[in-house]
């Protein structure tokens, strides 16, 4: 099994797997489910597709995990007050047009400052056709998976509402989620993440989502978006297709990358050979070789914050 981005042609599969996370107790379905369909293309809104190689029961996706990165205040009210319904309260704040969401803006001045709270919305798998080993399996990878899809960021603290006897088990069972409150007559439970519970447990997945450095490049978005695509190992005219741009633009928006480089932290590019024939290839390799260690370079960052 493994994990990707998430896909449009995703979406109704992976809210099928827990109806009750849909969030539609107070608009409706109807609502929830076009504000889900624009989440997809929203900053704050992350989430990746737990897939098997081999179909099981019929199905390739096996489980999914979605999120968003929620305003502090929003979240400062939730912990003090934990009631039932938490995604729902976050559906309709985005049906309202008063959205607690955050935006790339606003990440980037959490990112610079105090850090992010973000509401882990949907952590969930199939229930039926899947054997004991095959859930631990799912349940191991939607843990390294967020904590690989979130590497560089800076987090203030993650909440989620646990949904049924299994997710709340899961939850316990981490050793890192604080649960402050359950509800029966949901079954469900409200628990959050913390600096301070997650590095109490120094070898968690937990832990390793708040060893957080902050980026060093000040690269541009634009320039984060190429980055982003290159370390899959694109080629040039793959990337240019891939961002909509011409092959010219695409390597004007290198030259611009290797100039921040050169500018904030030349040692990565200082061994490359001063032969001009393969130099722009070693420099890419270089500065891609830095961008897979350092995912921090690659997140929003507001540089005046």
């Amino acid at each position: 099994m493994y994990w990707r981005p998430i896909r449009e042609a995703d979406l109704l599969t992976c809210l099928e797997l827990q109806p009750a996370c849909l969030g539609d107790q107070i608009v409706g379905r109807g609502t929830a489910l076009r504000v889900w369909k624009a989440f997809l293309d929203d900053p704050s809104f992350q989430a990746t597709v737990m897939e098997s190689e081999v179909p099981v029961a019929g199905h390739r996706i096996v489980g999914c995990g979605m999120g968003v990165f929620v305003a502090r205040a929003f979240a400062d009210r939730e912990v003090a007050d934990p009631r039932p319904g938490l995604n729902s309260r976050i559906i309709a704040s985005v049906a309202s047009g008063n959205p607690c969401v955050l935006s790339r803006a606003e990440i980037g001045d959490a990112n610079a400052g105090a850090g992010l709270d973000f509401v882990n919305l949907y952590g969930t798998w199939r229930e039926r056709g899947l054997n004991p080993g095959q859930l631990a399996e799912i349940h191991g990878l939607l843990g390294t998976s967020f904590v690989e899809h979130f590497a560089g960021y800076r987090f203030h603290r993650v909440l989620k509402e646990a949904i049924g006897a299994s997710g709340i088990a899961l939850a316990r069972a981490t050793g890192t989620y604080r649960l402050l409150a359950e509800f029966p007559e949901t079954q469900s439970a409200f628990a959050v993440l913390t600096r301070e519970s997650a590095l109490a447990a120094p070898y968690s997945a937990a832990a390793a989502l708040y060893r957080y450095q902050p980026p060093v490049l000040r690269l541009r978005p634009a320039e984060q978006e190429l980055l982003s695509v290159a370390v899959s190992g694109k080629t040039d005219s793959e990337l240019s297709a891939d961002l909509g741009l011409s092959v010219e633009a695409t390597k004007k928006r290198w030259l611009s990358i290797f100039a921040r480089v050169d500018q904030f932290k030349p040692e990565i590019l200082s061994q490359t050979s001063v032969d001009s024939e393969g130099r722009g290839p070693q420099k890419r390799h270089r500065v891609l070789a830095y961008i897979r260690t350092h995912p921090e370079e690659l997140r929003p960052f507001s540089w005046d914050a």
